[in-house]
């Protein structure tokens, strides 16, 4: 009998492909996928292959159109150099006036030039809102007790200031707590002149808020001389040690060479606490320099020790003043250095690849141990400088 239409007895009596037919081409249209996959891959290599023999590949970098740089002429050049120039000079004479036409003018001449001060430094970005109110007070303290004093604080603040936004951009990409402009907030401003206020305000009650030279002098009792000159060499002292580490810490990263730990001499990352170079040295002997300098010609020009001939003389011959100051620099830089190797923490932060003071899950500690910050540092080793100095001053002017 003929089998039933409804009852197929084959695949192709249904009209449908066969099961084994299915198996059989998929390994075909694999093959052929494959195959087109690669001959794909082969025209894509020949095009790459062809990208060196275009024009654009062949233009040298010197070559290349370059964006056109605005640069300043000569005149613009020497216009802000004249502006800089006449800023300083004029500042100078205003300071110099205050202390020429008594006590109430220069208490006066003291609140108007600090808050000067404390506005362009918060304008500039080189203080914060907080940080400009810490520097009026200080301000303040310091302008109305001794010409000699304002002037070497003005000096370190301006001078390290502008230091500071030296190749920022790039000090910034070594430190985890660098901030934009180095501005300084309130703790920065208090611990860098809190104590050098203080010895300010002293010395201007002991003195009368006039400048006297180093030393014995016809004019002053004894213990008086005494007391002066130690307060003296350790405002000097403060100073220098504080701007010799300033401009360590500033131009020192941007050393060519490799830093190396002031304990062991070992190479380290830049920016690491306790690291050193040359450049950095050099830095803070320049830094001490300039402010012993300051604090000399400061006195040269005080209209108090242009009271007696005697006075004006003895100032003039304390030349020795710049040395001292270099090497309050170098030994208050050293001394920071030492610190900062051994009682701050140092640590690699694999997440911002920058080295941190603050120790942390994904930082690998470099050296020293978390016991002070870097503001106590500062204060520590600002300090011992400022005691070494006022020792010095008073065996160097033989008191």
């Amino acid at each position: 009998p003929s089998p039933s239409p409804h009852t197929p007895s084959s695949s192709h009596a249904s009209g449908s492909i066969p099961e084994s037919s299915h198996q059989g081409d998929k390994p075909q249209d694999v093959d052929a996928a494959m195959a087109r996959a690669q001959e794909t891959l082969s025209q894509l290599e020949s095009s790459l292959d062809a990208i060196p023999r275009l024009h654009s590949a062949n233009i040298s970098s010197s070559e290349l159109p370059m964006p056109p740089m605005r640069r300043k002429s000569p005149w613009t050049r020497a216009l802000a150099i004249a502006r800089n120039v006449a800023l300083i000079g004029g500042g100078g004479v205003a300071l110099i006036a205050s202390h020429a036409f008594g006590l109430a003018v220069q208490l006066l001449s003291a609140v108007a030039g600090a808050m000067v001060v404390a506005y362009l430094g918060h304008r500039r970005g080189s203080l914060s809102a907080s940080g400009a109110v810490v520097a009026f007070m200080v301000g303040v303290g310091t302008l109305c007790c001794s010409l000699r004093f304002a002037a070497t604080l003005l000096a370190f603040f301006f001078a390290s200031s502008k230091l500071t936004h030296f190749k920022e951009e790039v000090k910034a990409k070594l430190d985890d707590s660098a901030k934009s402009g180095g501005q300084r907030d309130w703790k920065q401003v208090l611990c860098n002149g809190l104590v050098p206020t203080c010895v300010a305000v002293a010395y201007g009650l002991v003195a009368g808020c006039v400048d006297v030279p180093l030393g014995p002098s016809a004019q002053l009792e004894v213990w008086r001389a005494k007391v002066l000159t130690l307060l003296g060499g350790a405002y000097l002292g403060w100073y220098a040690c504080c701007c010799g580490d300033t401009w360590a810490s500033e131009v020192g990263p941007l050393s060519p060479a490799t830093p190396r730990l002031i304990t062991t001499m070992r190479p380290v990352r830049r920016g690491t606490n306790g690291g050193v170079t040359m450049l950095g040295l050099a830095a803070s002997v320049a830094g001490g320099t300039f402010t012993g300098l300051v604090f000399y010609l400061a006195g040269l020009v005080s209209p108090t020790l242009w009271i007696f001939e005697a006075q004006r003389a003895t100032a003039a011959a304390q030349w020795q003043l710049i040395p001292l100051g270099m090497l309050a620099g170098v030994v208050g830089s050293l001394v920071d250095s030492l610190l900062g190797a051994t009682v701050q923490f140092s640590g690699f932060n694999h997440e911002t690849n920058r080295v941190t003071s603050k120790p942390g899950p994904n930082v690998t500690r470099i050296t020293g141990m978390p016991m002070l910050d870097n503001n106590l540092v500062n204060v520590v080793s600002a300090a011992i400088t400022a005691a070494l100095t006022a020792c010095a001053a008073f065996w160097l002017f033989g008191v």
